[in-house]
């Protein structure tokens, strides 16, 4: 192979793999998602639990969850700022594992989690209407889960109505977090997932209030036992140019190569689908056009239309001896090809064939 081919079919093997990635270069999922490194995200979260001794699952599919049961003897299903609605059939799912036993918590200054509240015919509800304080929507508050005071900030927070629940989390009369049971199980909705997030967790020190609250929380539900954390409601977003140009060379030219990041950022629907359907189409057509300058396609025609001919004649041939080997004077060794079969042939039986071939 010439070397300017070998460096196609390199190009043509790297944009594959790159098509193929989850996540492709230059692309991140937004929010409060657990894959998310940057300070709204929850990848603190995660390794926060994990450091506790608890086996993290994140949940990319509600609706497969229960194929995978957890062998511990305690669960949590732990959902913080989700970005997209959950469907009936995800909140029949989360209900199904809070009463099998499982715990819930909630960190969500919208709404979305209310569908989850309501299948769980809990009275709990976040009203998705930022509280504000001296004309600021970040103010400190207090949170108590275990007896003891703690003071943290809270950042665009919405209140909590419940009238079964006890108030844990708060600001002057502004409810911002409750304790509820359900169906026997406890469950905590806190009108705020940035308590949660990477900004807040930024550094794993026992002595960081937002460990400690959110130690509190789940060591009050189960200690060691298994935590489903929500993956699946948040969208795609594009890295910028600034993020780029600070993380390494490697990553920054795989970036800076990759079709979907550009179309993302035109993209008014950014599902984690709608990016698939368009890795496999562009993944399509970057084969196409790459294989059409690898492979000699002219010779490859010139050698069909010469060897077509010659294929047709073949057949012609063989369909006409067929037709006189059935004729009533055809030798006995002619007439077995008449019915399909095969026969070796001697110089009498071609000697015939010929006389009969040349007469027409």
């Amino acid at each position: 192979m010439k070397n300017a081919d070998l460096s196609k079919l390199v190009v043509v093997v790297f944009l594959i793999a790159l098509l193929a990635e989850p996540f492709p270069a230059g692309i991140v999922l937004s929010g409060a998602s657990p894959y998310n490194t940057s300070y709204e995200g929850t990848s603190r979260l995660r390794e926060l639990l994990e450091r506790l001794g608890y086996e993290v699952r994140l949940v990319d599919s509600w609706t497969l969850t229960p194929l995978y049961p957890s062998s511990r003897s305690c669960r949590v299903v732990l959902i913080v700022s989700p970005e997209k609605p959950f469907t009936f059939e995800e909140t029949s799912v989360i209900a199904w594992l809070v009463r099998s036993g499982s715990g819930l918590v909630i960190a969500d200054e919208g709404t979305y989690s209310n569908a989850v509240l309501e299948t769980l015919g809990s009275d709990a509800k976040i009203l998705g209407e930022y509280v504000s304080f001296g004309g600021s929507q970040v103010f400190h508050g207090i949170v108590n889960v275990s007896g003891t005071d703690t003071l943290v900030y809270f950042a665009y927070a919405s209140r909590v109505l419940s009238s079964k629940g006890v108030t844990v989390a708060y600001r002057g009369d502004a409810v911002l977090g409750v304790k509820v049971s359900v169906d026997g199980s406890l469950a905590y909705v806190f009108g705020d997932g940035s308590i949660m997030t990477n900004a807040a967790l930024s550094s794993l020190s026992p002595d960081n209030p937002y460990v400690k609250l959110v130690k509190e929380v789940l060591s009050s539900i189960c200690i060691g036992g298994t935590i489903y954390l929500d993956s699946s409601k948040y969208g795609l977003k594009p890295v910028t140019t600034a993020e780029l140009m600070s993380s390494n060379l490697t990553y920054l030219v795989a970036a800076v190569s990759n079709p979907f990041r550009y179309l993302l950022t035109f993209s008014k629907n950014t599902g984690l689908v709608s990016l698939s359907m368009i890795s496999l189409i562009l993944s399509l057509m970057f084969s196409l056009v790459i294989l059409g300058r690898l492979l000699p396609w002219k010779g490859i025609l010139t050698t069909y239309w010469e060897i077509t001919p010659r294929l047709k004649r073949r057949g012609y041939v063989l369909s006409r001896v067929r037709n006189l080997a059935c004729s009533e004077d055809a030798p006995d060794a002619l007439k077995t090809l008449c019915g399909g079969g095969r026969s070796k042939l001697g110089i009498a039986e071609l000697t015939w064939l010929l006389s009969k071939v040349s007469a027409e």
